[in-house]
């Protein structure tokens, strides 16, 4: 019976190995045949080439970027600048960079694989390595190749990482981010249309067309990604925003459940939007109690992202139950007191309401836990001086924004956005 268990496993074994190995030529030969066509009319694939990509993919799978660019490096040395080389290198180099000149020059290093060298040892032994001029080698690729997807495809990615970088400034220059979508979409565009298939390409042109309402432009992107033998969880979820939005809260619903069975563990602020939005769909189609415990397990996964909290809040409140409408709002901000999004759900629950009172329990609890955070007792006495212009009650609005303008002053830039904001407020209230 052991005897029979082992040769069961050791067969199994050998099926899960044999069809790897045939995954990963599929794989190359994939590459090959887009990638680099007249590699197949001028000569056979050989067996060292296998051997050559197959080195170059457990290098990265090792997160061994810098020497899996140097073997890459030295192969061009041999052969020549081949488009699938170029490809390959610019490739490692964008996904795998740790920092970079002006998008001129990619830093590589390997990852250390001897934890037990002390520090200075593995400084020593780290090896670092250089993509250089990536726009560049591309540009040559597609001037010779021009029918080589896998380029076009790179030139994008290496304009959304320039996208991804302006996104994060607070100071957003609107005219540079059209410029660099429109370039992307461009050669996005050109890789799709010559053949190149990918998650990611198919998630970005999805999305650029989510963000033009272009909706059922959008959803024929997603599609490419789930018919396959493993969904993306990403395009799951962004067809459930797609069916919400058209009002099917039905598949909204049950597109949201999928996406969250695909998500990877590390994937959770993802996960919180698509129980939310599976949420949303519930509320929609008159399920109030799931609604709720979706919403509560949102607040359980992430209990300082105001959301979900604001949702269950606006629910309460709609149904006349201020002392859970309170407790929400409360907890909110006591997990979460820096999102300004949180404080103005309350000021306009507090307007409405007519709970003034409450308003007031709250900041001063809030001012006697987080009285040494600038940055909170600044979000604090902003919305005071809110909630006292609502009623009229100018000066004392007034010196509320000025207190929260002089915390600010602590944290932020003279030149800060929300220093001049609350220092207009406080202007015009003089002004009355």
């Amino acid at each position: 019976m052991l005897s029979s268990n082992l040769n069961k496993k050791i067969n199994f074994n050998l099926k899960e190995f044999i069809k790897k190995e045939i995954t990963f030529l599929k794989i190359f030969s994939f590459y090959f045949l887009m990638f680099f066509p007249t590699i197949i009319m001028s000569q056979e694939v050989n067996e060292d080439s296998i051997f050559f990509f197959q080195q170059l993919k457990n290098l990265i799978d090792q997160n061994q970027f810098a020497t899996a660019h140097f073997l890459l490096d030295d192969r061009m040395k041999k052969e020549g600048m081949k488009p699938i080389l170029i490809c390959w290198m610019v490739d490692n180099g964008l996904k795998h960079f740790f920092r970079h000149e002006n998008y001129d020059i990619f830093f590589l290093k390997d990852a250390d694989l001897s934890p037990e060298k002390n520090e200075s040892d593995s400084l020593k032994s780290i090896k670092i390595a250089r993509l250089r001029h990536p726009q560049r080698l591309l540009n040559w690729v597609i001037s010779q190749f021009p029918n080589n997807s896998w380029a076009f495809k790179l030139l994008g990615d290496y304009y959304d990482i320039q996208l991804q970088d302006f996104s994060n400034i607070d100071f957003i220059d609107i005219e540079k981010i059209k410029d660099l979508e429109t370039k992307i979409f461009e050669y996005y565009d050109q890789a799709e249309k010559l053949g190149f298939r990918s998650p990611d390409l198919f998630n970005w042109l999805g999305d650029y067309y989510l963000k033009l309402n272009r909706l059922d432009l959008a959803k024929k992107y997603y599609l490419k990604n789930i018919s396959k033998e493993i969904p993306n969880a990403l395009s799951y979820f962004r067809l459930a925003e797609i069916c919400y939005r058209k009002k099917q809260y039905t598949q909204a619903y049950l597109n949201a459940t999928r996406s969250i069975n695909f998500f990877e563990p590390a994937d959770v602020y993802l996960k919180y939007e698509a129980i939310r939005l599976a949420a949303l769909a519930l509320k929609a189609l008159g399920d109030v109690d799931k609604f709720v415990e979706c919403l509560q397990e949102c607040i359980e996964i992430l209990p300082d992202v105001q959301e979900a909290y604001i949702d269950l809040a606006q629910y309460y409140q709609a149904n006349k139950d201020t002392i859970e409408a309170e407790k929400v709002l409360k907890a909110m901000l006591l997990n979460n007191p820096y999102d300004l999004k949180g404080y103005r759900a309350v000021e306009h629950y507090i307007e409405q309401e007519h709970r003034y009172v409450f308003g007031d329990s709250l900041f001063n609890e809030m001012s006697l836990k987080f009285e040494n955070w600038d940055e909170v007792m600044a979000n604090i006495y902003w919305s005071k001086g809110n909630l006292a212009f609502i009623q009229n009650k100018i000066e004392a609005a007034r010196k509320f924004w000025e207190i929260s303008r002089n915390y600010m002053r602590r944290y932020l830039p003279e030149d800060s956005q929300y220093i001049k904001q609350v220092g207009d407020l406080s202007r015009k209230a003089k002004n009355k």
